[in-house]
């Protein structure tokens, strides 16, 4: 699995810009491109969850549990959606989209870290790329909405 999430999220974000900058790279724009490349790295994040629970698992450092894979699983495909949506319902998704997974990100990042001082997890689904994108995703998505909001 490796890096797969995080080239599948910036070249989904490169594309994005891409297709922003024939609209007009506004700030909106910028901001919407983010969100849907976030997005769809949720849905396949959330995919492959459900599709392949033993291969992630081990990845993450947990035991396998096809159930609570398959709801971990939905969750992120429930915010990928969220995200996608804001390409055609502007304000009120994108700031949902903000919100929801800033929570849901930090969230995930305050897990990973207990797992890893409580049981010693230092897989690199737990603690390596995974953690970075939970704790920065949110970061950015926040300062490109008050970019966008108010400025």
């Amino acid at each position: 699995m490796g890096f797969i999430p995080i080239i599948i999220l910036v070249s989904t974000f490169l594309i994005g810009i891409g297709v922003s900058s024939y609209y007009g790279l506004t700030k909106e724009n910028i901001l919407v491109a983010f969100l849907v490349s976030n997005g769809i790295s949720l849905i396949l994040g959330g995919l492959s969850h459900i599709i392949f629970p033993s291969i992630v698992a081990q990845n993450i450092g947990w035991t396998t549990s096809r159930h609570f894979q398959y709801e971990i699983g939905i969750a992120n495909i429930i915010l990928g959606i969220l995200c996608l949506n804001t390409i055609y319902f502007r304000d009120y998704s994108i700031l949902a989209s903000v919100i929801s997974t800033s929570i849901w990100g930090w969230g995930n990042a305050i897990g990973h870290i207990i797992s890893w001082k409580k049981d010693g997890n230092t897989k690199s689904g737990n603690i390596g790329w995974v953690l970075y994108l939970d704790i920065f995703m949110p970061i950015i998505s926040i300062i490109l909405y008050c970019i966008y909001k108010f400025t």
